[in-house]
């Protein structure tokens, strides 16, 4: 295996081109590396992203919206007053990752582009409107995260492709926002991961909009199009809380693994939906009561 670490973003991308599927991109490593120690993956070149600082960094613009440069790590989005201050909800998220560790090494490009079953990034992401900017020698590309992931492992990153950045737009961060998972151990990918952004209409108790990503369920992070359909412009209470979020277990194509059958996961996403969009309903009138009282 031939091992490359360009210097800049231009090295690197010239380092993808011409290899195919035998080129794998190097990150953070948590979790390309088991797989090569497993043999699950045998790159002819590996490339090396340490030292391209360029791809790291948080940065918010006002009017545009939060970006995210790749090789950020988990843990430096979880400690970022910026992340913190303006999406209280991908700062939590992230503190859920795994262990502190593995926050420390891994980053958010990495995750992405691994699409590992139980990712906590993806729905998260997807109920954000998220964004990647894709770049390759042949030009850039941009892509929803939640058109990003294709099948088991499998993502829409062509071989000569990197992942330089994720995008949120400043009208995503402006509404209630929550992410809750279930996983067998806190530090374990999630079986049921459920991110929900939901926004009021000025009568206060009507939904005006709504974003639901899912992930753990199936091999494919996805945004719960028929739960938003149902729930955008509706007359918010439990009961119709409760509903959607049988709809969206019984609409679900659920996973067995070694870790949960489909009937558990299915179970219990209808639980976590539920909770989640009770959280983001009882969040958003509290918003909305602190302006009124403001």
């Amino acid at each position: 295996m031939k091992y490359l670490e360009p210097t800049s973003l231009l090295d690197a991308l010239v380092a993808l081109s011409g290899h195919g599927e035998e080129v794998k991109v190097l990150a953070g490593g948590q979790s390309l590396i088991p797989m090569l120690h497993l043999g699950l993956a045998r790159p002819g070149v590996l490339v090396g992203l340490q030292r391209l600082s360029e791809l790291a960094g948080i940065s918010y613009d006002p009017g545009v919206g939060l970006r995210l440069g790749a090789m950020t790590t988990q843990r430096s989005i979880e400690t970022s007053p910026q992340v913190r201050r303006c999406c209280p909800m991908l700062a939590y998220m992230s503190s859920l990752i795994a262990s502190v560790h593995v926050r420390h090494l891994g980053t958010l490009g990495g995750n992405l582009c691994h699409n590992l079953p139980g990712a906590d990034p993806p729905p998260a992401l997807i109920a954000l409107d998220a964004v990647v900017s894709l770049e390759s020698i042949r030009g850039i590309r941009e892509l929803p995260v939640a058109d990003l992931f294709r099948g088991f492992l499998e993502t829409a990153v062509e071989p000569d492709e990197l992942l330089t950045d994720v995008r949120i737009p400043d009208r995503a961060l402006g509404n209630h926002a929550v992410y809750l998972k279930h996983s067998i151990r806190s530090v374990d990918p999630a079986l049921v991961g459920v991110a929900v952004r939901l926004a009021l209409a000025d009568d206060g108790v009507s939904c005006a909009d709504v974003r639901v990503g899912v992930g753990g369920v199936s091999p494919v992070p996805y945004r719960a199009i028929s739960a938003e359909k149902i729930l955008r412009n509706e007359r918010l209470s439990s009961e119709t809380i409760a509903a959607v979020a049988a709809v969206a277990a019984a609409e679900s194509d659920p996973m067995s693994d070694a870790h949960g059958s489909a009937r558990y996961r299915r179970k219990m996403l209808e639980v976590i939906m539920r909770r989640a969009l009770t959280a983001a309903w009882n969040g958003s009138r509290a918003r909305a009561a602190v302006k009124e009282g403001g």
